[in-house]
Formats: structure tokens, sequence, C-alpha cells
């Protein structure tokens, strides 16, 4: 928050990969995963939603021992509606709450972008939205970046590729029942190794579009982490040209990115082999 009349939200903490530019590194096979930067998304407020944002870091400051100090409700800085949601740890699931209803209120069409093993109740609501005929499309990535297949190298490099196979195993069963799916994928920049071809980074980003009308943005994954366990926060925007806006964005993404397509029997092997991932201990599947 600036002065009180300009505050910025996302999932971006503050390192090096939230904010570089694919185009504005030189990566080559021996590279590490930690230099190829991370996909994500936020959004600039304007209005008297600053001031609800402001509360939400007010509440954090005085927990964490801080003083109080008087926050000022600035003046409407335009005509769009939008809702702050904001998620108290274990003390209640608003933020979930918040992407169920509007999952569940969608009639044409869905999309996600979303780099962490999807909450079970958001991947239900989204195969209830393809049986009422709705259009869903999730984008996800890798936590381990790769090149060709690849991964690069680095600290937990095989324990990050794990953990991507566990979040597209929770992208499987909707690409079953005719949902989208898709592994974000960059095309080769200028200053690349010409060696690595696409690069697959990790999707950082907490993105949901509805319909064209609605899109939210926030600091909260949609998985169980973020739902239950963590403090958290989301903007509800109802604007239908910011919805266009966002979802010619995830187009523009979606455009380069790698198809789970399941008529395709490399994807139907490689569901498969996560299959069991189903499985795993009731923490790992909430």
């Amino acid at each position: 928050m600036i002065d009180g009349s300009l505050a910025l939200l996302g999932g971006r903490n503050l390192s090096h990969e939230y904010y570089t530019g694919f185009d504005e590194v030189k990566l080559t096979g021996g590279s590490l995963w930690r230099h190829v930067p991370w996909l994500d998304a936020g959004a600039r407020v304007e209005g008297p939603a600053v001031a609800a944002l402001e509360r939400a870091f007010l509440d954090a400051w005085i927990q964490a021992g801080g003083a109080p100090f008087e926050i000022e409700t600035p003046a409407p800085a335009g005509n769009t509606p939008v809702r702050v949601v904001v998620h108290h740890g274990l003390r209640d699931a608003r933020t979930l709450e918040a992407y169920l209803a509007l999952i569940d209120g969608a009639r044409s069409h869905v999309t996600t972008v979303n780099g962490f093993p999807m909450a079970l109740e958001i991947q239900h609501a989204l195969l209830r939205a393809l049986r009422r005929g709705v259009r869903v499309r999730s984008v996800v990535g890798s936590l381990t970046p790769t090149h060709g297949g690849k991964p690069f190298r680095g600290p937990w490099s095989t324990a990050r590729m794990a953990a991507t196979t566990f979040v597209h195993s929770r992208i499987d069963a909707i690409v079953r029942a005719g949902g989208e799916g898709y592994q974000y994928a960059v095309p080769p920049q200028p200053g690349w190794d010409r060696a690595l071809g696409e690069v697959c980074p990790h999707v950082h980003a907490k993105l949901l579009t509805v319909d064209g009308q609605r899109s939210a943005v926030g600091s909260a994954n949609l998985d169980i982490t973020a739902g239950y366990w963590e403090s958290e926060l989301i903007l509800i925007v109802e604007d239908p040209g910011i919805a266009a806006g966002v979802e010619a964005w995830v187009d523009r993404l979606i455009a380069d990115s790698r198809t789970f397509d399941r008529d395709d029997p490399a994807w139907r092997q490689s569901a498969r082999r996560r299959e069991w991932m189903r499985h795993w201990p009731g923490v790992l599947s909430i």
C-alpha cells in the first residue's frame, strides 16, 4: 500500500524469479531452476478497496506486535465493483468458499491458472461445472522448470518434480471429463541456448475467471494449504472489460502451452502413472 491510495496485490514474493521477464535472462542447460522466471499475476488497486486491503494488513500487523494506525477510505477511483476476500488461517475458509461460489455460479466457461495441487473441493466444483455444460480450462506449470522434458538442476529438483506430478494428477480427472488442461510453456527466447527449445516454468499465479464477467486474483492458491491453513486474500472483480482482458492474456499463455489431450496415448500413459496419487494419505487428499 502507498499513502492509503494505491495497493498492489498478488502472489509475488520479494525475489528475482517473480519479477524477471523470460526475455531478460540467459538460460543454458546448466542453469539452475531458480534462474528460470516464474509466471505470476497481480492487480493494481485504487479507491475504497485500498482501505479494505490496508485493514487486512493492519490485522496482521497488530497480531505481530505492531502498533495500531488510522486508516482513511479513499474516494472512488472508477466504477468497477470489486470485493476483497480475506482468509484468516485456521479460523475460516473464505477464499476457498469464494472460489467455489464463483465456479458453481458459472454458466458459460471457467478458466483457472494455478501451480499447486488443486484442492479436491475445487476439482469437484469444476467437474460439476463440466456436467452443466460449462467449458473448463486449467493452466498449470512445473515446480522444477524443464527444458525438452528434462529438469533444470538445483536444490530439491527431484522432490519438486514429484510435486509437479501431484499437481498434474489433480488435472487428470478434469481432462478425462472433457475439460481442457495445459502445461504452461515458453517458446525459445533470444538470450537462451538454442538447444533448450521451449521451457516449461513454474506457475505461481493464482487466477480464476468466470463467464467473461468476473475475475479473481490474489495470494490464495487453489490448494489445501491456502484454503485452510494459511492466511491469504483475493480480489474479486466484477467487470466484463477486465475479465475479457484477463481471458485474452490467458489465451496467449495457452497458445504456447502443452495440451493435456485425453485422446493422446502419451497423456493416457502418464495419467495412468499418476493415478496412485489419488490414494495418498488423507492429508494430501482433502
